[in-house]
């Protein structure tokens, strides 16, 4: 029996599911025949990894220039406020407060500006003291007793405005008001040496008028504000003795002193904030 081979050529899947091609070779052996790989382009290969780095130089050069140009443009921008502060200041001079002495606050206190209500003084927060009497003088010597008076003018008091008040307390009277001395560094010198003078009984303030009260039964407090000694005496109509801490005596010396006569000044300076 004759066998011949195929006049077609014999096909069969691969392992991959594709089509492999079985050829003959010129000395009669079969093979897979595979298409050779192609040689990826010599351009191609060198263009890929070179476009991706050039982009961050690019974009880090940018960069770095911000930021230079940010730091020229700090630089410039103190060096040019630093140049006219000093400008500014020479033009607007230091400042000076307003109450520091009477060579800058040189209008005279007045009644009016003290007590603008002549019937009522009114704390801030507080209820009402009925005024009874109002006094000013330039002797500041009539509003104390002992040593305080020779004490006040040695430091240039001009002035003493003062006024006699009903406390909105049962039995509480008050003589309250603020002297004129000549500078803020006088009035702390009176403020540090008043205390002595008051706890020895050397010296202290006269009540309004000056028969009610006498200096052992009465409760003083004061405060030194710019060029002012402000204060208040407080007694009780019956004569008893008002201690140094009696609470209904603290009360009035905050409101009356630290409160009333305080915003006063404030407003007399301008700093009404």
């Amino acid at each position: 029996m004759l066998y011949g081979t195929p006049l077609h050529s014999e096909h069969r899947m691969t392992a991959h599911g594709g089509l492999a091609l079985f050829v003959r070779g010129v000395d009669g052996t079969t093979g897979q025949h595979r298409p050779a790989p192609r040689t990826p382009n010599r351009r191609q290969r060198r263009r890929a990894p070179r476009e991706p780095e050039r982009t961050a130089q690019l974009l880090v050069r940018g960069l770095a220039a911000l930021i230079l140009l940010g730091l020229v443009v700090m630089t410039a921008f103190f060096a040019l406020g630093g140049d006219r502060r000093p400008d500014a200041e020479a033009a607007t001079g230091p400042r000076t407060d307003p109450l520091a002495s009477r060579s800058v606050d040189t209008a005279p206190l007045t009644i009016e500006e003290v007590f603008p209500d002549r019937r009522e003084v009114r704390p801030p927060a507080a209820r009402p003291y009925r005024i009874t009497t109002t006094h000013t003088d330039t002797d500041c010597r009539t509003a104390t007793t002992g040593a305080l008076g020779a004490l006040l003018v040695a430091h240039g008091c001009s002035q003493v405005v003062r006024g006699g008040t009903t406390a909105p307390y049962d039995g509480y009277e008050v003589t309250t008001g603020l002297f004129n001395l000549a500078d803020e560094a006088g009035a702390n010198q009176v403020d540090d040496q008043l205390r002595h003078l008051v706890e020895t009984g050397d010296g202290g303030f006269a009540t309004l008028p000056a028969t009610r009260g006498t200096l052992p039964t009465s409760q003083v407090g004061w405060n030194a504000t710019g060029h002012y000694l402000l204060y208040c005496v407080i007694t009780r109509t019956d004569g008893k003795l008002v201690t140094s801490d009696d609470p209904v005596g603290e009360r009035i010396t905050a409101e009356l002193v630290d409160s009333y006569l305080v915003t006063m000044l404030a407003r007399r300076s301008g700093n009404t904030a």
